[in-house]
C-alpha cells in the first residue's frame, strides 16, 4: 500500500485496513484578521455512516462545515473526496462533486409543488432540439421521479403535486432532505434539521435521516440536540476551540460526559479507550 492509501484508509479493530474514508479534512486553518475560526483541523467520514458533528457556541463548527460543503475557502490545509484532494471555491463546486447539505432555515419554495422542490435548480426539460430550446420542463417525468424517490425514502405524501406550503414543518423538512440524497453522490450535510421541529416531526425527520444512510449514503448531523445525536450517530465528532478535540463512541460514552468534553470539563487524553471512535 502506497503512503497515500495508508492515509486515507482508517484502521479497524484488529488494525486491517478499512474501506477508504468517503471524505477528510488534514490540518485545515482558517483565520478573519486576528481570529482563528478553523484551528488546524481533522475531519473523516466513513462510508454509509451517520456522523454527528457537536461544539459548543463558538467552537467553530460552523466553520468547518462550510469549509466542506464550498461556502468557506480554508486558508490552509486539504480536503479528500474519495480519497483525491478536492478544492471547493463555491457551494457549487461542492454540489458538482455531489455533495448536498440541507440547512436550518428550509430552502424550500413553499409555493411551488413538492415535486418541483425536489427538483427546484435542476429541472428535467422534455427531450427533443426544440424543447431544449425553448427549456420546456418536462412536469410529468419530475413528478414520477419525485414519486419514485419519495418511495424509496418510506416518506409518506399524498400527492407530489401538493404545494409545499400544504405541509407541516416536518414534511418541508422532510422534502428538503429528500431533494439532497436525490443528488448526492457522496455526502449529505444536515445542519440542525430538527431544530424547529416538534418531538413527532423531530422523529420522522430522524427516520428518514437513518433512510438516507441506510441508501449507503453518509450523513454529517450538525445538531445541539444531544437525545437526537445519541439516538441517531455511529459517531461523535466533538469540535472545540476550531479543531477536533475528540471523535466519540455514543454507545460507550453517557451523554453527561460527552458534554463534559465538548465544553473542556474533561479533558479527552482523561477518557478510557473504549469510549473513543476509530
Amino acid at each position: 500500500m502506497s503512503a497515500a492509501e495508508k492515509l486515507h484508509a482508517h484502521p479497524t479493530a484488529t488494525g486491517m485496513s478499512a474501506a477508504p474514508l468517503v471524505m477528510e479534512a488534514r490540518g485545515l486553518i482558517k483565520r478573519y484578521g486576528h481570529v482563528t475560526a478553523i484551528n488546524g483541523a481533522d475531519f473523516e467520514l466513513r462510508p454509509a455512516e451517520i456522523l454527528a458533528v457537536i461544539g459548543d457556541n463558538g467552537a467553530g463548527k460552523s466553520s468547518l462545515i462550510k469549509a466542506l460543503s464550498g461556502a468557506l475557502i480554508p486558508d490552509e490545509g486539504q480536503i479528500f473526496l474519495e480519497g483525491k484532494p478536492v478544492s471547493f471555491r463555491s457551494p457549487i463546486d461542492a454540489r458538482r462533486e455531489g455533495i448536498e447539505t440541507v440547512y436550518q432555515d428550509l430552502a424550500v419554495a413553499p409555493a411551488m409543488t413538492i415535486a418541483e422542490n425536489l427538483f427546484l435548480g435542476r429541472e428535467i426539460l422534455r427531450p427533443g432540439p426544440l424543447a431544449k430550446l425553448l427549456k420546456i420542463i418536462d412536469k410529468k417525468k419530475m413528478l414520477d421521479e419525485a414519486t419514485r424517490h419519495m418511495q424509496g425514502l418510506q416518506f409518506a405524501i399524498k400527492s407530489m403535486s401538493q404545494p409545499v406550503e400544504t405541509l407541516s414543518g416536518g414534511q418541508r423538512q422532510g422534502v428538503a432532505v429528500a431533494r439532497s440524497a436525490a443528488f448526492a453522490r457522496h455526502v449529505v450535510i444536515m445542519d440542525e434539521p430538527t431544530a424547529a421541529l416538534g418531538v413527532r416531526e423531530g422523529n420522522m425527520v430522524l427516520d428518514l435521516i437513518r433512510q438516507v444512510r441506510d441508501k449507503g449514503l453518509p450523513v454529517i448531523l450538525i445538531s445541539h440536540n444531544m437525545p437526537h445525536v445519541f439516538e441517531i450517530s455511529d459517531r461523535i465528532h466533538v469540535h472545540r476551540m476550531g479543531k477536533r478535540a475528540a471523535l466519540l463512541n455514543p454507545q460507550k460514552i453517557s451523554m453527561a460526559d460527552t458534554v463534559s468534553v465538548m465544553t473542556g470539563a474533561i479533558r479527552p487524553e482523561d477518557l478510557s479507550a473504549d469510549v473513543l471512535a476509530h
